[in-house]
């Protein structure tokens, strides 16, 4: 009978140990989290709002909670290769939406007056 319980206790222990993990991962996933980030970095350089502000309108924009994204933060400082990682597909996100330097058409410059030394 005893060793009833003890192995009800463990499974007991197994699942909810289980269960509050589950609720503990992140909710957020990287790539959207990637663009939210890179949103908020962008309206920082671009506005005069306040980082709260620009943190309030760039999730709400994305549908996500301050609660999650707060804990999502949290998880990535909890494994700084985790932020490196981050940080270097960032990058590559803002280098693809960044936008491409336009090619000169020599057809749409103006004709320059070419004078001939004599």
């Amino acid at each position: 009978m005893r060793r009833i319980w003890i192995i009800l206790a463990l499974v007991f222990l197994t699942i909810s140990t289980g269960l509050q993990s589950c609720k503990e991962q992140p909710t957020i996933e990287e790539k959207k989290l990637i663009k939210i980030y890179a949103d908020m970095v962008f309206m920082q350089d671009t506005s005069s709002l306040s980082q709260q502000i620009i943190k309030e309108k760039v999730l709400k924009k994305f549908s996500v909670s301050e609660k999650d994204y707060s804990n999502i933060i949290k998880s990535y400082n909890d494994d700084p290769e985790r932020w490196q990682k981050f940080f270097d597909s960032m990058i590559v996100y803002i280098e693809r939406i960044k936008p491409k330097p336009k090619k000169v058409d020599v057809k749409s410059l103006p004709e320059q007056s070419v004078s001939e030394d004599k």
